[in-house]
């Protein structure tokens, strides 16, 4: 079933039990409650490499991927700084070259997590995303934000794709911090000089 693309709108646990252990190639799930459902389906599908969502993902990512995962796309959605921490985490943790694209996706600000245990856990998280090594991860992004380029922060990430003008203005501070960045490709419309900072590990 690796030649095969299915694409789930609205989904039930009946459906996604069909799933497991099949070898789907790719999986779209256009729905929270469809990615929520097949959490448990997901590391079962061992020749699955592209995988894409649609929803609101807030808390921590609590998704398994499968070793096979070579593209993840979020599309279209909303996510906290927790989930996408740990979704980076997860797929450093794979271990070979993925792809990780952000399309009109929103990180939401931090502030929407006022108690104590909540900051001690995204620091926490924030510390694990810091020690990973995400030099295999390529991240495109065509709408960003500062919350969202402030999680990239000081990160080993190997390769950024920024898809507008206005994502390479929010990111102009947080380059220099990208230690291991090798692979910057940029798109927009840029006049005047160019105020970029390259970080030295640049190729």
């Amino acid at each position: 079933m690796s030649s095969i693309e299915i694409v789930v709108v609205s989904g039930s646990k009946e459906l996604f039990k069909i799933f497991r252990d099949t070898s789907i190639g790719s999986l779209s799930l256009r729905t929270a409650d469809c990615v929520s459902l097949t959490s448990d389906i997901l590391p079962t599908l061992i020749k699955l490499e592209k995988l894409y969502l649609c929803g609101t993902f807030m808390g921590r990512c609590d998704l398994q991927m499968p070793s096979s995962l070579k593209r993840i796309s979020l599309q279209t959605g909303k996510c906290s700084s927790k989930w996408l921490c740990s979704l980076l985490i997860k797929l450093s943790a794979l271990g070979h070259l993925v792809k990780c694209e952000l399309y009109n996706s929103v990180v939401q600000s931090r502030g929407e997590d006022s108690d104590a245990d909540s900051n001690i856990h995204e620091c926490d998280l924030r510390s694990k995303l810091l020690a990973c090594d995400m030099s295999n991860i390529e991240i495109f992004v065509d709408s960003g934000s500062k919350e969202l380029f402030e999680i990239f922060r000081d990160t080993s990430i190997g390769i950024l794709y920024l898809i507008t003008a206005d994502c390479v203005s929010l990111t102009s501070d947080i380059l220099p911090t990208l230690i291991k960045l090798e692979k910057l490709y940029l798109c927009g419309t840029f006049m005047g000089r160019c105020d970029l900072q390259m970080p030295s590990s640049l190729n």
